[in-house]
């Protein structure tokens, strides 16, 4: 995506980052099919919720799967938008 399309400014972060992916079952339609995987569509991104810790401090955010790319050097970089401007509630302890 261009720089002009984009919403917001990116920066550079060197954090690290916990996934954390709804254990919901998410109904989706198989689209192909090979003895390596399968390729399926949804009607919603995947919801997944992730912990950004920076310093020592972290913070929790919900966000969608929106791409996967495998790089050359055989990793991968994952696009979410993050789908609130506010951290994710904490959940309460009960005692």
């Amino acid at each position: 995506m261009s720089p002009e399309k984009r919403r917001c400014e990116r920066f550079g972060l060197d954090a690290a980052v916990e996934f954390f992916v709804d254990a919901d079952i998410i109904q989706a339609s198989s689209v192909d099919v090979s003895q390596s995987g399968v390729r399926f569509s949804t009607s919603e991104p995947l919801p997944i919720l992730m912990r950004i810790t920076v310093d020592g401090d972290g913070e929790e955010r919900e966000a969608e799967l929106l791409w996967l790319h495998r790089t050359p050097d055989g990793t991968f970089r994952y696009g979410l938008r993050f789908t609130s401007d506010e951290p994710a509630p904490k959940p309460e302890l009960v005692e």
